[in-house]
């Protein structure tokens, strides 16, 4: 029985990839993009199917890069790749984007949080995403000012750097009120609405109140009690509940983890 990966023949997906970009560049009108498409052809075939979303019930989201990025041999950011809309439906390529496209940066900034895969269907939603959100899309400006100005930054680099988020998984961004930017006021360095560990720090994490201005509750990661040592890196990770006062830490220093439950405190 033939190895799929290794047989010569171009599989469906990946020919209509290609037809797709061959009649894009025909639509072009120029010599040049069919030059280019011909110039670049073999690095097309070779291209490998690394991460996928669900975009909705009949659409994927696609990320196609080279194959030593997929087997990790190579980590450089900076390697191209294509974003390509695939219907399963109807089997058809809708839209092929580079990882440098400034179409898709603003596809994804207007429109984050049907990239987020969020409870579209929910009758309460707290989405704090730079789409729906003034106080997250100023810290997402801020990350790309930060990209653009840096020593070996520009803007192209900026872009890349924000679509390298894309696609998405599934479940790693909460949508608990108790992150929402317009309702609270927090430090994004030691906690965010993405779940991904942080690094943790010295003092407890404070919540106030965005509209007063006012103390409202805050966390402790770790054990409290014990002396915190500088000498080594401490990464915590937390995940809350969608909407109920509840989250879980998970600290981890070295080998050791500490799990704590973080629930609301009721004065008696």
């Amino acid at each position: 029985m033939a190895n799929p990966f290794r047989d010569p023949f171009i599989n469906s997906l990946k020919h209509r990839l290609l037809v797709y970009l061959w009649r894009r560049a025909e639509q072009d009108g120029s010599a040049m993009a069919k030059r280019r498409f011909f110039q670049y052809f073999d690095q097309l075939r070779q291209l490998r199917m690394w991460k996928m979303q669900l975009l909705d019930e009949n659409h994927l989201f696609i990320k196609y890069t080279s194959e030593d990025v997929v087997t990790l041999r190579v980590t450089d950011p900076s390697q191209a790749s294509f974003f390509v809309v695939y219907n399963m439906v109807t089997t058809e390529v809708i839209a092929v984007f580079e990882n440098t496209s400034d179409e898709l940066l603003e596809l994804f900034e207007n429109f984050c949080d049907l990239f987020r895969n969020a409870t579209l269907h929910s009758e309460v939603q707290f989405p704090c995403s730079a789409s729906s959100n003034n106080f997250a899309r100023q810290i997402q400006r801020r990350f790309k000012d930060t990209i653009v100005n840096a020593k070996y930054g520009g803007h192209t680099e900026a872009v890349r750097r924000l679509l390298g988020q894309l696609p998405i998984s599934a479940q790693s961004y909460s949508g608990s009120p108790y992150l929402d930017l317009s309702l609270f006021s927090y430090d994004d360095k030691w906690v965010s609405v993405m779940e991904r560990p942080k690094t943790c720090g010295d003092h407890p994490i404070r919540f106030y109140a965005r509209d007063s201005g006012l103390l409202k509750f805050e966390i402790q990661a770790g054990l409290l009690g014990r002396p915190v040592s500088h000498t080594v890196r401490r990464l915590v990770a937390f995940t809350f509940h969608p909407f109920e006062p509840f989250a879980i830490s998970v600290q981890r220093t070295n080998a050791e983890y500490v799990v704590n439950f973080h629930m609301r405190h009721c004065c008696t």
